[in-house]
């Protein structure tokens, strides 16, 4: 049935319009011109020379078909989509600029609080190097124990992230709320992260001498 409750006869099917990106395109019927109610009316024209050189062209065009025609702006397709993705545009640069910086605050975190737990076991290490500890057991130890809670928190942030990217689903259109790339890369930064602060306090460690060496000199 059609506007006017009468049957129609169908000629053809076209792929959907998405005219707004939150939701599905409604279901949508073309009609000729001749069949619709007088109204406001869109004409799109495809060229293959500059879209600004044949605006006039076009202009003239309509002109000599009836000169009181009122014409709005003419303008380019890309200038249409641009305008109507502008506000969510902006809206995603926004977000972008809060994620990148959402993430350099917990690599600073997890920077200060990795190193000063480390930098607090100095003492611990110079003992462990004076009983005769290898360096490479050492290294191991305090990346073991620095990167335990480093672990946990990223697979809870995980589960976390994978949870609101389902409640954010309806925002998105031709992205993937749960995008794999972006997590594993987010988690391999704040992993690095999180090695180096292991790594970084433990290069300033005076580097003892063997046991066996300070119990000679003190039998000396």
């Amino acid at each position: 049935m059609g506007e006017d409750d009468k049957i129609k006869t169908l000629v053809g099917v076209v792929a959907e319009v998405r005219a707004v990106l939150q939701r599905d395109p409604p279901p949508t019927a073309y009609y000729p011109y001749w069949q619709r109610v007088p109204g406001e009316v869109a004409l799109v024209v495809r060229t293959t020379a500059d879209p600004h050189t044949a605006a006039g062209a076009l202009r003239a065009a309509l002109r000599s078909e009836d000169a009181q025609l009122p014409i709005q702006a003419i303008r380019t397709m890309e200038e249409v989509v641009d305008g109507s993705v502008a506000e969510r545009k902006f809206q995603s640069i926004l977000v972008m600029v809060f994620a990148a910086s959402a993430l350099l605050v917990a690599s600073l975190g997890i920077y200060g609080v990795v190193s000063y737990s480390v930098a607090r076991r100095r003492n611990e290490i110079g003992i462990r190097m004076a009983l005769g500890a290898q360096r490479s057991q050492l290294l191991g130890l305090v990346i073991r124990q620095g990167m335990a809670p480093v672990v946990v928190g990223l697979a809870a942030g995980m589960v976390v992230a994978l949870f609101l990217g389902r409640a954010i689903r309806g925002l998105l259109f031709g992205v993937q709320a749960s995008d794999p790339l972006t997590i594993a890369g987010v988690a391999a930064i704040l992993l690095v992260v999180g090695v180096l602060a292991c790594l970084i306090p433990r290069a300033g460690l005076p580097v003892l001498t063997p046991w066996r060496h300070s119990a000679s000199s003190s039998a000396t």
